[in-house]
């Protein structure tokens, strides 16, 4: 199974790679040369991309060959794809990333992550409903709920449930002490 560091470095050309070969797909749509040319691109990247142990070294040279492409030739173009700001540009490869590593994962590993995921939004739902939570205890049960998430995407089940459970506490502890007061 791929490690988590080369799944994002694999996710970052994937989503560069997306972004801007649909640019240039709708600047080239009616040139079938330019077309043909896009598509052995993309397919040699995704080919480099998509082995057991990726060449992220020869997918980045065809994603540059991508860029060079679009610097040459629409540079000005109004809708020519400009890099994102690194922490959008983060969230977009976080979200290409959680999906190579979901595919990467044994179907039993998978449901099980859907069981726990399901159980996480369902009992965040009801902790949040509960009447009279402070700021700062809905705060907590957010802050918690969030590491339980990071836990399912980085595949670490156990964790995961610690932290729902931990989660609960959270709600729990506070429907105590408001029932006190």
């Amino acid at each position: 199974m791929a490690g988590l560091y080369e799944i994002w470095q694999r996710a970052e050309v994937s989503r560069r790679l997306d972004v801007l070969s649909g640019f240039i797909a709708m600047c080239v749509a009616g040139d079938d040369d330019a077309r043909v040319r896009l598509a052995q691109l993309v397919a040699d990247a995704d080919a480099a991309l998509s082995t057991s142990s990726p060449d992220l070294v020869a997918a980045a040279e065809y994603l540059d060959e991508l860029v060079w492409w679009a610097d040459t030739e629409w540079a000005d173009h109004p809708y020519r794809p400009v890099e994102a700001r690194p922490d959008e540009a983060d969230r977009q490869t976080r979200d290409y990333a959680k999906d190579l590593r979901h595919a990467s994962l044994p179907v039993g590993v998978r449901d099980e992550m859907g069981r726990i995921e399901l159980s996480l939004e369902v009992r965040f739902l009801a902790l949040c409903r509960q009447p009279g939570l402070d700021r700062r205890t809905r705060q907590d049960i957010f802050y918690v709920a969030g590491r339980a998430a990071m836990a399912l995407d980085l595949g670490h089940l156990e964790a995961a449930e610690r932290e729902i459970r931990r989660m609960e506490q959270v709600g729990s502890a506070e429907q105590r002490v408001s029932r006190c007061v």
